[in-house]
């Protein structure tokens, strides 16, 4: 027998049976077929379908089956059966929808819409909605569902399964169900196994211990984040200002959400503007839109390395040598920059990191960096001892160890100074810190070599150092105003 992994995938070879069978009018046996299929097969097949036969096979579907799959469906797909769908099968199709799934996909479309919508839903979905619409776009609350069990701490365990029986089917979950008191507010969380290995005439606040783990439906979505990560629980209660349980919030909501955000990483740290939506479903245009304004603020930044270079042109002509190492020098800074500002990244994301341990962890990349530098020092300075002498040599171990240090704490400083200014740190990762360590990387490189070769500039030409490096340093600003 196959794995699952090894099988075909049944939705794609449904695709042109399924449109034949809609062409040739046999409903009852397009809709029989898939009923069988899984919910992902489902999403599969509506991608694959032929586009005409979409919104037929659509109808097919059972009232909850559609809803599940119409959420899981590409952004286009779904634009594209709103078109073709009248506004009493979209009312019916939201009202078939989990509440969170709903209110994020009210997010998405015109306000009129939603309104009319709203209009006709069932005035208890109509009410779950509003609900979580009130919330911040980037609040737990607007994960959340309310669809849970909650139970009395002074029911016998025979009432509360009693109660899970009645109400159970529309709930998320029924693995782990919520105590509260008479005013709604959160006591406690039982898991139902208890329930079921309990004597049926004892109390359900006789299995309480108090150890209920709970968000507050204002905080950031991230924290469900950490906190589902940090218990190692899959479903988490979400409370109001006055600890009243509004909604509980699912190990698959958080998943998408940690994707999103490790995604939003991703593209900020390599200077692209986050993606509303996934990479094929991106046109070119919005792909250059988001890639431009970023490589355009870089160009501005890296003038500084040429005028570093231009303003010590003497310099250069009185050791051609020094060329030699340009790209190793500023290459090594980038590279050293980088690692240590995604290590601090990461920490601080995951919560391993907080804002008031910035001192200690300075420190702590200080002797990381002088130890990176001497090494990097000594293979620098028998590298230029093995192109010109003692001399080259010199000067790429010395700069090499102060360019490492340099670039090291940098990295690390800078993720904890954005985030103090509210920035996301992802700002800090590889483009941003390669731009500032190539300047600083050429300027201490150039100061060690007139400092040993005798030929330092005048006075002029560094306050035109100075001026340059000032003006490089002014992009900063644009840089992050556009995260």
């Amino acid at each position: 027998m196959q794995s699952y992994s090894e099988r075909p995938d049944p939705s794609l070879l449904l695709a042109p049976k399924i449109s034949q069978m809609l062409e040739q009018r046999h409903t009852h046996e397009a809709r029989a077929t898939l009923a069988e299929l899984a919910m992902p097969e489902i999403v599969d097949l509506l991608v694959a379908i032929e586009p005409q036969h979409r919104a037929i096979a659509f109808r097919l579907l059972a009232r909850e089956m559609a809803a599940d799959a119409f959420t899981e469906l590409p952004a286009q797909i779904q634009q594209r059966l709103m078109d073709e769908l009248t506004n009493e099968q979209l009312a019916q199709l939201f009202n078939e929808m989990d509440p969170d799934d709903r209110a994020e996909l009210f997010d998405e479309m015109p306000g009129q819409l939603v309104t009319q919508l709203l209009a006709m839903m069932r005035p208890e979905e109509r009410r779950s909605t509003r609900a979580i619409l009130g919330y911040p776009a980037d609040s737990v609350g607007r994960l959340m569902t309310p669809e849970f069990l909650a139970l009395k701490p002074d029911w016998t365990i025979q009432q509360g399964l009693d109660h899970i029986r009645q109400h159970g089917r529309d709930a998320e979950t029924v693995d782990i169900l919520y105590v509260v008191d008479k005013h709604g507010r959160l006591l406690d969380d039982i898991r139902i196994r208890e329930l079921l290995l309990t004597d049926l005439a004892t109390k359900i606040e006789s299995l309480m211990d108090n150890s209920a783990v709970w968000l507050d439906a204002h905080d950031d979505r991230e924290a469900a984040v950490r906190v589902m990560d940090r218990y190692d629980i899959s479903v988490l209660p979400v409370v109001d200002r006055d600890h009243v349980l509004v909604g509980i919030v699912t190990f698959d909501d958080i998943a998408d959400v940690a994707e999103e955000e490790t995604t939003e990483d991703i593209h900020k740290g390599a200077a692209v503007a986050p993606l509303e939506m996934s990479y094929g479903e991106t046109s070119a245009s919005a792909l250059f839109r988001k890639r431009i304004p970023w490589l355009l603020v870089l160009v501005f930044i890296n003038l500084g390395s040429s005028s570093v270079i231009e303003f010590f042109e003497e310099t250069l002509q009185s050791m051609i040598a020094l060329a030699f190492f340009i790209p190793l020098l500023i290459d090594t800074g980038g590279n050293t920059g980088s690692q240590s500002a995604t290590i601090m990244v990461r920490a601080i994301a995951t919560g391993d990191l907080e804002l008031k341990q910035w001192l200690r962890t300075v420190g702590k990349e200080l002797s990381v960096g002088i130890t990176l530098g001497v090494a990097m020092g000594v293979a620098g300075g028998m590298l230029g001892l093995i192109r010109s002498g003692w001399e080259l040599g010199l000067i790429v171990g010395l700069s090499m160890v102060c360019i490492v240090i340099t670039t090291n704490l940098v990295g690390a400083s800078l993720p904890f100074i954005l985030s103090k200014l509210h920035i996301d740190p992802a700002v800090a990762s590889s483009p941003l810190i390669t731009s500032i360590a190539d300047i600083t990387g050429l300027i201490i490189y150039f100061m060690f070599a007139n400092w040993l070769i005798g030929s330092l500039p005048t006075g002029t030409a560094l306050d035109e150092v100075t001026a340059a490096v000032d003006t490089t340093l002014s992009c900063v600003p644009c840089w992050l105003t556009m995260t």
